[in-house]
């Protein structure tokens, strides 16, 4: 079910009004939101809700586990069952044949033939988001962020709860679970258009732009670098961290506002990425919910362990970011290249520390060009997180820095949907929140004249509409 079309809208407008039906009896409220969330995960493929159910079950048992354990030890007994099964699933589908091929090439190197076979194994949409998601329940648990175990339906609804189901935000058990215990109060009439406004935001990011900068820059320019001017490279490399950006962020304002018109809420998941001071600064900026799934549940413990330096961790960290992109040697990098730029922001923090300095404040023409800096290095990075293999990211680079004649097809709604995301982007906050706040007082003729209008641009005016790029992590 594509989620940016007709059958979403329908389906959704129904879950709705049975949800406004359900008002007061809560527990049916969670029984129909959890069979239309299996529902809707099955209209992608059915047999993707095996692995969902596995996951329940798996973390719920840990979880149960770990708040009836005797003592610490069995605690964390539990907490390493569900952590190792819930990742061997996703190492399974996701990351077999990239670890059988570095085996492969190490024997190959030996000598030796082919130790792994390759297996063509179906992904699963979504499939790193609910495995983070799921193992934060036990996790949470033992370190008290969570107070008490859930009923296996609230954790049903937590694992299932279709509007972030396929991308996202990752929502941990703590933020979550606590929202199912009591009853909501009938939506107000402002959440309604808070979250039909979110929708609306989300739909065109996501088709009117992040889909026209694909199908006008983009896909062309990755699809046969050699054969562009270095100009439209450049050009396209910039439209495609536009694309990727509102793809997610589009995706991301749709859960918010469909959660919203259900009554439950889901964390930001941006803040202005683009106008990082710093790459930690950026990580603290992009897609907040994942960093700070690696920052609490994967950097933590590995410093608090002191097994190894900070800037081992660091790389650690990012490397398993890289990863949790895809499965290749290209995120690898691209985890490395990051990582390794935070931990050198890092050393130089502790030496101004050490010698009594201040942090480095950015103000004016040094911030603008600050900014503009790490906008183009984040740029340069994206080649990796966009290349199929490393071999492409290279061809693609030497397109960018050797010039040369090539074809320079830029089309108006190419260069409408690139400078339309960059004022969507770098224009201030503060736009953006008064024209949310007078939408959201408008009235309701109004707001639904204004979706009509929009849902016509963006059948007359898109230039295709493709899956969500973070479906594929």
């Amino acid at each position: 079910m594509d989620i940016t079309g007709f059958s979403y809208l329908v389906f959704f407008v129904l879950v709705l009004a049975g949800h406004r039906l359900l008002q007061g009896r809560h527990e049916a409220q969670k029984l129909l939101l959890v069979a239309a969330s299996y529902y809707f995960y099955a209209t992608v493929d059915w047999r993707f809700c095996g692995l969902l159910l596995a996951l329940t079950a798996i973390n719920f048992v840990a979880g149960n586990a770990v708040a009836r354990a005797p003592d610490a030890g069995a605690a964390r007994r539990a907490i390493t069952g569900a952590v190792v099964l819930s990742i061997s699933l996703l190492c399974y589908f996701k990351y077999l044949n990239f670890f059988g091929e570095m085996v492969n090439s190490l024997s190959a190197w030996l000598g030796a033939g082919s130790l792994v076979p390759f297996v063509n194994i179906l992904l699963p949409v979504g499939i790193s988001f609910m495995t983070f998601q799921a193992i934060t329940y036990p996790i949470d648990l033992y370190h008290r962020r969570l107070d008490k175990p859930c009923g296996v339906l609230d954790f049903a609804m937590f694992m299932a709860f279709f509007p972030r189901l396929l991308s996202g935000p990752i929502v941990t058990a703590a933020y979550f679970l606590p929202q199912l215990r009591e009853p909501h109060p009938r939506v107000s009439r402002e959440q309604g258009f808070e979250g039909l406004a979110l929708i609306m935001r989300g739909i065109v990011k996501k088709v009117l732009l992040a889909d026209t900068l694909g199908v006008c820059l983009v896909e062309p320019a990755f699809a046969n670098p050699g054969g562009f001017s270095s100009p439209f490279l450049w050009l396209a490399l910039f439209g495609y961290s536009f694309q990727v950006y509102l793809d997610l962020s589009g995706y991301t304002d749709m859960a918010r506002g469909a959660s919203t018109m259900l009554g439950y809420r889901l964390p930001v998941n941006f803040n202005r990425p683009y106008l990082a001071t710093s790459i930690a600064n950026f990580w603290q900026r992009w897609h907040i919910t994942m960093s700070s799934f690696f920052r609490n549940y994967l950097y933590d413990p590995l410093a608090q362990s002191g097994v190894a330096p900070t800037y081992v961790n660091l790389l650690i960290v990012f490397v398993a970011i890289g990863l949790w992109h895809g499965a290749g040697w290209n995120f690898v990098v691209y985890g490395l290249l990051h990582g390794s730029m935070v931990a050198l922001g890092h050393f130089r923090d502790e030496v101004r520390a050490r010698k009594g300095k201040s942090a480095v404040v950015y103000r004016g023409h040094t911030l603008l060009l600050r900014v503009a800096f790490i906008f183009v290095v984040v740029v340069l990075t994206r080649l990796l997180f966009r290349s199929a293999d490393l071999a492409l990211a290279t061809s693609y680079i030497e397109g960018l820095f050797v010039f040369r004649d090539g074809q320079f097809p830029v089309s108006v709604a190419g260069l409408l949907a690139l400078g339309a995301a960059a004022a969507l982007h770098f224009t201030p906050v503060q736009w953006r929140d008064q024209f949310m706040a007078y939408a959201n007082t408008r009235p309701a003729w109004m707001f639904g004249a204004g979706f009509a209008s929009m849902l016509y641009m963006v059948v007359a005016m898109t230039r295709g509409t493709g899956g969500f790029i973070y479906f594929q992590f």
